[in-house]
């Protein structure tokens, strides 16, 4: 399968920079989650991107050359324009931040299904389609999923994720 070639890539590596796009970086007063996460690893010239798609139920995650982050980063800072997207790295002390400083050990990740069925009827789908991204570290795990208005993180393993039956679930170590 072509799409997790990326992933096997990220084993081992140890999570140095987390960078979300938000709104602002009050949670508590934000109605929206992240849009895009940006991660950086130690002693690596890629980065992967994470991305809340725009239908809700799935994510893109690109592997990209280090050389492009800061680019990104400018595109997504709109600092200085009110109720826009804003970078803000991220803290230790969110749920996110319990990757910084820890090698990823494997990575769980769902693709769409080729075809599904959902209320009787068939559907084709998208076979490079991400539903979700389950970074393992330690003992502990993360999973990065659209959340409806952004992406969403949690160490919960029976996460209710959208339309499970949709997609197919796999592993790499």
């Amino acid at each position: 399968m072509k799409s997790n070639n990326f992933i096997k890539q990220i084993i081992g590596k140890t999570v140095d920079t987390i960078y979300q796009v938000d709104y602002n970086e009050n949670k508590a007063n934000d109605n929206y989650l992240p849009w895009t996460f940006f991660i950086t690893f130690t002693e690596y010239d890629k980065f992967i991107e994470i991305e809340g798609d725009f239908d809700g139920d799935h994510i893109k995650i690109n592997l990209n050359q280090l050389s492009e982050l800061n680019q990104k980063l400018k595109k997504n800072d709109l600092r200085n324009e009110p109720h826009l997207w804003q970078v803000y790295k991220v803290k230790e002390n969110e749920s996110l931040g319990k990757l910084l400083n820890k090698p990823i050990l494997k990575c769980e990740y769902g693709i769409e299904k080729d075809e599904f069925i959902i209320n009787e009827n068939k559907v084709k789908g998208q076979k490079e389609v991400f539903t979700f991204i389950r970074f393992y570290y330690e003992k502990s795990f993360l999973t990065i999923f659209e959340g409806g208005c952004g992406l969403s993180v949690s160490n919960d393993k029976n996460i209710k994720l959208n339309f499970e039956e949709t997609f197919d679930k796999y592993l790499e170590e």
